[in-house]
């Protein structure tokens, strides 16, 4: 299954490693890791999409469960003769400085600026492959894996501060009418079940 991503914003996954004049760095080589996807993937199911924890568990995996599918990092994809290829993330990384304003004085406070270096992309892909085995529900699994990609607003560090803003829609296989009424039908009976 391939993913287009297209950011609306800078995004930011930091390393835990500053360096280069700035508080909080990212990956130049994997600006944006497959275990970002899979965790912004999961929360979407989990808390945009109200899932029912054992499905999100089957499809995603747990501590002592491992997940059937696995993700790859985001790249940006370039048309070969031979289908889609990748190529290296650009190196478009530049430096956002932050500061907490002092509502008494009107001015920063001490301690209070933050440099941080943030990714400007346009669009990436990502691809999500089934390496386990499973039993039964394929096909609920990889709704459930398109639904939760459209589900996905924000990525990264501070995408409640206006970074990391997203829209990711399918790219193969594409989400469609009947994709969207099995799915409900599907979750619907579930409840109705319960």
């Amino acid at each position: 299954m391939r993913f287009d991503i297209t950011f609306l914003t800078p995004f930011r996954v930091a390393s835990g490693r500053a360096g280069d004049g700035a508080d909080a760095t990212v990956d130049r080589g994997v600006p944006l890791p497959a275990s970002s996807l899979k965790g912004v993937m999961r929360s979407a199911a989990r808390d945009m999409l109200r899932l029912d924890p054992h499905l999100v568990n089957t499809v995603y995996g747990t501590g002592w469960s491992p997940s059937p599918w696995s993700w790859s990092d985001a790249r940006p994809a370039t048309e070969t003769a031979g289908g889609t290829g990748y190529r290296d993330m650009p190196a478009d990384i530049r430096l956002r400085a932050r500061i907490q304003i002092d509502p008494e004085t009107g001015t920063a406070r001490d301690g209070a600026l933050a440099i941080s270096e943030e990714v400007h992309a346009d669009q990436l892909v990502f691809t999500v492959t089934r390496t386990g085995w499973i039993k039964h529900g394929r096909e609920l699994q990889e709704r459930v894996l398109l639904a939760s990609a459209l589900a996905v607003t924000a990525l990264g560090g501070d995408r409640r501060r206006g970074l990391g803003w997203v829209s990711i829609a399918p790219g193969d296989p594409p989400w469609t009418e009947v994709d969207i009424d099995a799915l409900v039908q599907t979750l619907t009976s579930r409840e109705g079940a319960a």
